[in-house]
């Protein structure tokens, strides 16, 4: 099914879209931590603040791109016109040191906006990221240029619900919504912000599941690397990296002429060779439970890479088939933890699924996290929402 690009919109609608856009940059609290969700929402702030922070320095081009290579800002000195490059990271990257020399190499190869930057002094490369990886300490004491580089460390606190942005010893306010931090932002406010193709969405949704919709979507839209896609029916919201196949994914909700449904992305039993194996499941809840809700109580699992059938339409047939790792396609939720198991007595075995491909030893934080996690209720949505969001930033490392 198609999903509708930014191209789509109509004058009215991307005017709307630019607003909401605006509107929506945000931090989120995840892990104990407040940060940027994108890159670009670090960005936008960055360029909303330059001169309180960079008062010596000219902005002359955010993302200028140049022979395939794009600096994030591009600046001068403002009395030396000594030329400078920031790239700005929302994460660790361990590669920002030879990032940032390809770019020096370009800068100084083609000299762009000469008559502003003065190409005869050194390139000042400055680095802008919460933490830095060993790896890129060594490279840049190995760098021929290293007197020309600068890493900078920033940090987000919060006071009064509000993120405060560190760097160098200074404090900035960020006057974005913190989303994922308890209590901080009513549903009203944020149902008045949503992009252009969410609230068409939302407009076809039963009213009576707006507000679980609203909680729902600010928390998968919390997690890092979250894309949120609109099918051009307006009949499915898409969580993920991207549509395709290749393409990692978290979340599906679907309204269709069957119902309103949330498909998740949750560790399965697979005897192939992936890397954290998961897949598509679907749920038939309890009758009169709201499928967006986290206190949903659950009557089957369903492992589905398509629809499914409905509560009314399961029979022995369906109870009893199995895809072709072994699963049964329809589980009480009692069986989910040990089918993604392997059936085995040690469900730890599935946050080994979880974290395969990753260095041990495994860490106290997630051994307690997955004690506590597993004694849980299973029958709740809530449940397998945690647990598809914990795959999900496994997955996205």
């Amino acid at each position: 099914m198609p999903y509708l690009k930014a191209k789509k919109l109509t004058a009215n609608l991307k005017r709307f879209d630019k607003e909401s856009n605006k509107a929506n940059r945000k931090l989120i609290y995840i892990g104990g931590e407040v940060r940027f969700q994108s890159e670009i929402d670090l960005e936008n702030y960055i360029e909303s603040i330059f001169q309180k922070i960079f008062s010596d320095l000219v902005l002359i081009r955010r993302q200028y791109t140049i022979k395939a290579q794009r600096c994030d800002l591009l600046c001068c000195n403002k009395l030396s016109k000594q030329p400078v490059i920031i790239e700005l990271k929302n994460e660790e990257d361990r590669n920002i040191v030879s990032q940032l020399t390809r770019y020096r190499k370009v800068v100084l190869l083609n000299k762009p906006f000469a008559e502003q930057i003065d190409y005869s002094l050194p390139v000042k490369l400055v680095a802008i990221a919460p933490t830095f990886h060993e790896d890129s300490y060594c490279d840049k004491e190995s760098s021929k240029f290293e007197n020309d580089f600068y890493f900078w460390e920033f940090s987000i606190e919060v006071h009064n619900n509000l993120g405060q942005f560190k760097l160098r010893e200074q404090t900035y306010n960020i006057p974005y919504p913190i989303y994922g931090l308890p209590n901080s932002i009513p549903n009203s406010e944020l149902r008045n912000h949503l992009p252009a193709f969410t609230s068409n969405f939302l407009g076809k949704l039963p009213r009576n599941y707006h507000d679980s919709f609203i909680a729902l979507r600010t928390l998968l839209i919390s997690q890092p690397k979250i894309k949120e896609m609109v099918s051009s029916s307006y009949n499915k919201l898409l969580y993920g990296t991207g549509e395709g196949e290749s393409y990692k994914k978290l979340a599906e909700i679907t309204n269709t002429s069957k119902g309103v449904f949330l498909f998740l992305w949750l560790p399965a039993c697979v005897r192939t060779n992936i890397k954290i194996p998961v897949a598509r499941f679907g749920f038939i809840l309890l009758e009169g439970n709201s499928p967006l809700s986290r206190d949903s109580l659950i009557e089957w699992v369903v492992y589905t890479k398509s629809n499914f059938v409905l509560r009314d339409e399961i029979n022995d047939d369906t109870r009893l088939s199995f895809n072709r790792h072994g699963m049964l396609k329809y589980c009480e939720p009692n069986l989910y933890l040990p089918q993604a198991s392997d059936f085995s007595k040690n469900t730890f075995r599935l946050l080994v699924y979880l974290l395969k491909g990753i260095k041990p030893p495994i860490d106290e934080a997630t051994l307690e996290w997955w004690k506590s996690y597993k004694t849980q209720n299973h029958n709740t949505l809530g449940w397998y929402i945690d647990l598809a969001i914990k795959t999900w930033n496994y997955r996205v490392k």
